[in-house]
This record gives structure tokens, sequence and C-alpha cells, in this order.
């Protein structure tokens, strides 16, 4: 891997307020899935998807794995102060507008925080984790309000 590919994204944390960093979508492009016996990899096509359809505030990138290799077509939303989504089952025809949809969500939102009923309704059953932000913690763990 060269120099420049090593790099995140820029995005310095103490430059600027979270709700004024970038959603980093990090999209899983190494998962397989078997469909009427053919192998198929969706995060590619996910990844096309998504990085088409993006605002400006968005950071679209690929990695080589997640390690959700269960449920294929898996994708990270995230960013600093913000809380970190992780979804799988993803279909790039269905769901990359969702994902779009659900990033704009979190750059409007305290700590990135979208109640599951103000997920975009195709992400909500594709949920595997939401990790709070290491900024913020209250003592009874809830969620903000």
């Amino acid at each position: 891997m060269n120099e420049q590919t090593a790099r995140p994204p820029t995005m310095a944390a103490d430059a600027t307020a979270p709700g004024q960093q970038p959603i980093v979508i990090t999209i899983c492009t190494t998962c397989r899935q078997v469909i009427d016996g053919t192998e198929t990899r969706p995060g590619p096509a996910l990844l096309a998807e998504v990085a088409a359809m993006a605002g400006p505030a968005m950071v679209v990138r690929g990695t080589q794995c997640l390690s959700v290799c269960k449920r294929p077509g898996t994708a990270a939303l995230s960013g600093p102060g913000r809380y970190t989504f992780l979804f799988g089952d993803l279909d790039p025809a269905r769901d990359a507008g969702s994902l779009v949809e659900m990033a704009a969500a979190m750059a409007g939102q305290p700590y990135g925080f979208v109640p599951w009923k103000a997920r975009p309704e195709s992400l909500r059953s594709r949920i595997i984790a939401r990790i709070p932000p290491l900024e913020w913690a209250p003592d009874d763990g809830a969620a903000p309000a």
C-alpha cells in the first residue's frame, strides 16, 4: 500500500466542531454472498452507488473488511464526536439511498445519534451495532434525548 492510500480522509478533529465534520461512510468491498448459485460481492456496487449519491459533507470510502462476513453488504457510518452505526445485509439498489439519507440525518443530530424511528426504514432491521462516540458518556449510558 502506498503512503497516499494509507492516509485517512482529512478530518482535523480539533479544527472544527463535530457538526462541521463530514460523515464518513465506510463500505466493505470484500464480503461475498451466493445468490442462485452465483457468488457476488455487493460491496463494490454499493460503494459506487453511495459515492454517486453522497453529499458534499460526506466522505465515502471502501475497506477490505469490516469483519461482518455473515451479513454481506456491510457499511459503517461514523464521524468525529458522533455515534458509529454499523449495518449489514445491504443491497446496492435498495439501500444506497438509505445510507446517504442516514448520513444526512446524522449530520443534523447531536452526537450523530439518529433514533430508530427516524432512521430510513430499509436500515432499521439491518442494524448490527451503534457505538457511542468516545467524547460522550453519560453516567446512565442513555442515548442523547
